[in-house]
């Protein structure tokens, strides 16, 4: 859902969504009085026939950089696309059939090896690695990954090898299920949800996160009497467990809502499949700002994204600001910030504008603003800049 979600820390196991969102009431009234605002500007650009930004709109999509891209820079890192012989599918019969955490006595020797090298800090990755092959010319399929997913270390040396050497996410998936670790299998499957770009195989991805999930919770759900049999520390890490495994299946769920949203804003604008589906709910808001020049109506479907999902009025400013000064819509800008005030005030408005070289809009704006306070504010910042633009040639003329 992008950077709306930057942090939670609940009181109990489940997450609550509504209880962290901003004031309904005040997001509404907000779009309500922007809405208004932006249909009040595009009526006037189609009646002006502004078209300045076209070009370098059509450049910034062709351009774009996905959060993809910058988030997962490090090549062992998700997303990556990988060809799958297989979908990652879970069924919920099989949270009853998987292997207890490590423990109780190794089966054979090889794997009496493998948990003695495992438990010791000193051992190396080599002498895992190659007991694991050893491990592996006996044991096959959902054995070896059975007993290699019993020790964690084995187990993320496994999976980084499979990643890494083979782009293969299936063992490493099938591993996590095996064990009963479904938390981590939902990660392997979101984050492959997040890597693909076709719609139906993300929807499909996305959905099988959000059942293993519900397992995890389903499978660490606790009775009374196995409460009391738990020490403080392990019911503090189970809990901690439970409350990011809700927070995660919630925001799954989002993200499928974002994805039929998105689906939808596409169809309206007659845009082509893919452009909106994926990103994330900021950088939607983003790619329809950056749109307004080619279709008016994406203004006002941001706005409508704003509403739908809560974004805080402030954030959405501050998104506004940014995409309006890269695409160079100085006149949308403008017509924006003059016909209410906005929540982030009016002085970081200013100071883009003097930054790109735009003193005649930066002193049109100065009109339309009414605290006495901030229009000092923002006459000082046009008066030092006036100052800073003399100086050279003062210099010259010496």
């Amino acid at each position: 859902m992008g950077n709306v979600w930057s942090y939670y820390a609940g009181d109990s196991d489940a997450f609550d969504k509504a209880a962290c969102l901003p004031t309904g009431d005040a997001c509404t009234a907000f779009c309500t009085l922007f809405r208004r605002s932006a249909a009040k500007v595009v009526l006037q650009q189609e009646a002006s026939g502004l078209t300045s930004a076209r070009e370098q709109v059509l450049l910034t999509l062709e351009n774009w950089i996905s959060e993809a891209s910058v988030l997962y820079d490090q090549q062992s890192e998700f997303p990556v696309m990988v060809t799958m012989q297989e979908e990652l599918r879970f069924e919920a019969g099989d949270a009853s059939h998987h292997t207890p955490l490590e423990g109780g006595v190794p089966a054979s020797l090889e794997e009496n090896i493998l948990k003695g090298l495992c438990s010791n800090p000193l051992s190396t990755p080599d002498s895992i690695f190659k007991i694991m092959v050893q491990l592996g010319k006996s044991l096959r399929g959902d054995e070896f990954l059975r007993v290699v997913g019993k020790y964690p270390r084995a187990a993320r040396m496994f999976a980084s090898q499979q990643l890494v050497a083979r782009s293969d996410v299936c063992n490493s998936y099938k591993m996590s299920v095996l064990k009963g670790d479904y938390s981590q299998a939902a990660a392997v499957v979101g984050k492959a949800a997040y890597g693909d770009s076709v719609l139906e195989t993300k929807r499909s991805r996305l959905k099988e996160a959000f059942k293993l999930l519900q397992a995890s919770m389903d499978t660490s759900s606790l009775s009374i009497t196995s409460t009391l049999s738990l020490s403080a520390t392990e019911l503090h890490k189970l809990s901690s467990s439970r409350s990011a495994d809700s927070f995660d299946q919630v925001m799954t769920n989002a993200m499928l809502e974002l994805i039929e949203t998105q689906r939808s804003m596409e169809r309206t604008l007659s845009l082509p499949a893919g452009l909106l589906v994926g990103s994330s709910l900021v950088e939607t808001v983003q790619k329809l700002v950056t749109l307004h020049p080619l279709h008016r109506q994406a203004l006002v479907l941001a706005v409508d994204c704003v509403e739908t999902y809560c974004i805080p009025p402030r954030q959405f400013w501050w998104t506004l600001l940014r995409v309006l000064a890269r695409t160079d819509q100085w006149e949308t800008l403008l017509a924006l910030a003059g016909a209410i005030r906005p929540p982030i005030g009016y002085v970081p408005i200013i100071e883009v504008m003097l930054d790109e070289d735009k003193q005649n809009l930066a002193r049109i704006l100065l009109d339309a603003i009414q605290d006495r306070d901030e229009r000092e504010q923002v006459a000082a910042l046009l008066a030092e800049d006036q100052e800073n633009d003399q100086e050279p040639r003062q210099l010259d003329t010496l």
